[in-house]
């Protein structure tokens, strides 16, 4: 059965969630994101299903017991980011085209736990530098604190620390349509 995994990994500020908004519009057969479990509160205007399931931290710790996600992390030492099993299982019973969002730990996670998906999986990461990332989430959040952007920086250093581990890194200060052109392009081909 023929199907792939596109692991999309980003920093704070790099158009992920207008990436993801243009693909889903260019109505590409077969392709589906994979939502992430999280456990922080909902933010004013998410919706729960929509870009991301949320249960609560016991609710999630419980799923770990579980053995209920493919990986997961505490990220920006706030809450809980997960995929679980079933529902990559589900789009690859599916022959789908998967995308799914992680973080490095999550990567790590998966490298680690089923190297089997290897020849499944492109990993893709948009990068951009610091000063642009700070930047992007005060125009995006004007209430943002020293703290949260000194934290997305930390996390930013840390993802950003071994980019010839990725398949693809993109240059995700371009304007976001070519950063999905971009993205389009390898996913056209490893196809």
């Amino acid at each position: 059965m023929h199907w792939h995994l596109y692991i999309l990994m980003w920093v704070s500020g790099s158009w992920k969630w207008t990436l993801r908004k243009n693909l889903e519009s260019q109505n590409i057969y077969n392709l589906e994101f994979v939502k992430s479990y999280v456990s922080r509160p909902m933010r004013p205007g998410e919706v729960d299903g929509d870009m991301y399931h949320f249960i609560s931290e016991d609710d999630f710790k419980t799923a770990i017991e579980n053995d209920e996600f493919l990986e997961y992390a505490f990220v920006h030492q706030a809450a809980y980011y997960g995929t679980k099993k079933s529902d990559i299982l589900d789009g690859i019973d599916d022959g789908k085209i998967l995308i799914k969002e992680i973080d490095y730990q999550g990567l790590a996670k998966i490298k680690q736990e089923i190297p089997e998906f290897r020849e499944h999986y492109t990993t893709i990461f948009l990068n951009v530098p610091e000063d642009i990332m700070v930047a992007r989430n005060k125009e995006r959040n004007p209430d943002v604190t020293q703290d949260e952007i000194d934290k997305r920086l930390m996390s930013l250093r840390e993802e950003a620390k071994d980019l010839d581990d990725y398949d693809h890194v993109i240059d995700a200060t371009q304007n976001p349509e070519k950063v999905m052109e971009d993205v389009l392009e390898i996913m056209k081909k490893e196809d």
